[in-house]
């Protein structure tokens, strides 16, 4: 049958005692199921669905008088069960299949669909008190709690779909609720073997709606590449973990020494979320061909500039840009590129940059056709996908401010969001970045380089940090606000300022020559770093592993 799981019927708030006249109508459409199962004609089939159809209808009747919402009464009443192309927009597995103290088994493959395409059912969703509820959660994650819910007590659960609940931000209030109100029995997590042609990574997970144990311990498994017999893989690798170690900020799946060391880091850290730095996506913008420009082109802009004046003004909002793929681990190779910056209310000025708008309205009609894109024609509002864009065609997409593109002008630490290998690097001023990377400002930003770029940051953010596909790891802001860095006290300053000095030797030198080998250098800053966090032999031998 189809129906939409997430949403159950509106019952009668107040508590009361079942009605047994109810009760032995339900008892009546229970048995007469069993027997259209066992109905050997066609003529018994119809004539037992017509009996259904009027037993439904009583109950109905029954539960109107009991004080129940008229519309759900009615929606009861009209469920046909044996309609193969009929879907309904609820389920109760009491009202559908008589099926009162829970499943045995749930078992399914959810939906993956963005936060972002779920906008118009949100409040629907919020009004279900879902305690998983986040307002940036995907679809799938409130049919775990569903599932749980429609679970009789030691029922078993098993799902497969995407694993980014268990690191990101949005999955915390679900990692919460299964580890209080389950046994996780198994994880196989798929970190680098594709499953399924998307590019989400996905896991299967068995648990028991029961209370766990400080004893329980959960099977788990992590695929991080591609193999040829998965299934042989899986069997030979069975590990342990605690229940209890699986934390509420991320599923990290390891073994105790691991997490001990992962633990020890924490402590002797400050997450970046709490250090004078703020860290930002690059700029979106919707459409690089029009917005990201070569010298050529940016001359050819300035030289239609008709005055002095006019040309000063649009030399002033065409910026050096770099793209994800012009950093390196220290270093960065500028190609030659600009980017445009038509900021959020540009259109009310565009006319004082007439040889801009003569350039972008090239691919005016692209432009227009941008998801978030708003724009006149006509004298009457044209509206795109049924829903109000964000900006005028000839603006950037995520509606840069002043107070934003400020940021860009100062020195700032840069990253690529989705990359196979983490690699940090010091941006000078006034250069801006595309939002395929991310960047921060603030203070101590070479200190704060050099533990990003060290080895046991490495090891550490790979503790938590979401797979992305074959493509590599999300290495979103989320992610990198929770990297835990030594503070700076009178006592660690000598460190910090060594560190500090070879961040610009290496900075130096990359700066002159960028393919340069500094590894001699940055394994200096390595044992530097391992002092920091006070890590013994044992624990360094871990991540140098």
């Amino acid at each position: 049958m189809a129906a939409n799981t997430l949403i159950g019927l509106e019952r009668p708030s107040q508590l009361r005692l079942r009605n047994q006249e109810i009760e032995k109508k339900e008892r009546e459409l229970k048995e007469l199921r069993h027997r259209y199962f066992n109905a050997k004609t066609r003529t018994e089939k119809q004539r037992l669905q017509e009996k259904d159809r009027k037993i439904r209808q009583e109950i109905a009747r029954l539960l109107i008088n009991d004080g129940w919402n008229e519309t759900t009464a009615k929606k009861i009443a009209s469920f046909d069960l044996y309609d193969q192309n009929a879907s309904a927009d609820w389920f109760d597995p009491e009202w559908m299949f008589g099926v009162v103290d829970g499943f045995d088994i749930v078992i399914g493959n959810p939906p993956y669909v963005r936060q972002e395409k779920i906008k118009l059912i949100k409040p629907i969703l919020e009004k279900q008190n879902y305690k998983v509820f986040t307002s940036t959660a995907d679809l799938y994650v409130y049919f775990y709690e569903k599932g749980h819910q429609l679970l009789r007590d030691r029922g078993m659960l098993s799902y497969i779909s995407s694993n980014k609940w268990m690191r990101a931000k949005y999955g915390e209030k679900l990692r919460n609720f299964l580890k209080n109100n389950a046994q996780i029995l198994k994880i196989i997590d798929f970190s680098g073997y594709r499953v399924f042609e998307q590019t989400v990574d996905t896991n299967i997970i068995l648990l028991r709606k029961a209370n766990s144990t400080k004893e329980h311990q959960v099977n788990f498994v992590e695929i991080k590449s591609n193999l040829q017999d998965v299934i042989g893989y899986i069997n030979q690798s069975w590990q342990t973990i605690p229940q209890e170690k699986l934390s509420d900020s991320a599923w990290t799946l390891a073994d105790e020494k691991v997490l001990a060391l992962k633990e020890k880091i924490e402590k002797v850290g400050t997450p970046l979320k709490d250090w004078d730095v703020r860290i930002y996506f690059g700029i979106k913008t919707g459409f690089n061909e029009a917005f990201i420009i070569d010298t050529e082109t940016r001359n050819r802009i300035l030289a239609k500039c008709k005055t002095q004046a006019e040309r000063k003004r649009t030399e002033e909002i065409i910026k050096p840009v770099l793209r994800g793929k012009d950093i390196g681990r220290y270093y960065y190779k500028w190609a030659g590129l600009w980017i445009i910056l038509a900021k959020f209310g540009f259109y009310k000025v565009a006319h004082l940059y007439p040889a801009i708008v003569e350039h972008l309205s090239k691919y005016e009609k692209q432009l227009k056709n941008r998801g978030q894109c708003r724009y006149t024609r006509g004298g009457e509002k044209q509206v795109k996908k049924d829903y109000e864009g964000q900006h005028h065609w000839l603006e950037l997409d995520n509606n840069p401010t002043d107070e934003y593109l400020e940021e860009f002008e100062k020195e700032k630490v840069v990253w690529q969001r989705v990359t196979k290998k983490f690699t940090f690097c010091l941006v000078q001023k006034g250069i801006y970045i595309l939002d395929s990377m991310a960047f921060m400002v603030g203070k101590d930003l070479k200190y704060i380089l050099g533990i990003l770029n060290s080895k046991l940051s490495d090891f550490y953010i790979k503790t938590y940090v979401h797979m992305y596909g074959d493509t590599g790891f999300l290495l979103s802001n989320q992610y990198v606000e929770r990297i835990p860095l030594p503070p700076i006290t009178p006592q660690n300053q000598p460190i910090v300022q060594k560190i500090e000095t070879l961040v610009d030797q290496i900075l130096a030198i990359k700066n002159h020559t960028p393919d340069a080998d500094t590894r001699q250098l940055e394994r200096q800053i390595d044992q530097l770093v391992y002092k920091l966090y006070g890590l013994t032999e044992e624990e360094i031998k871990i991540i140098e592993r």
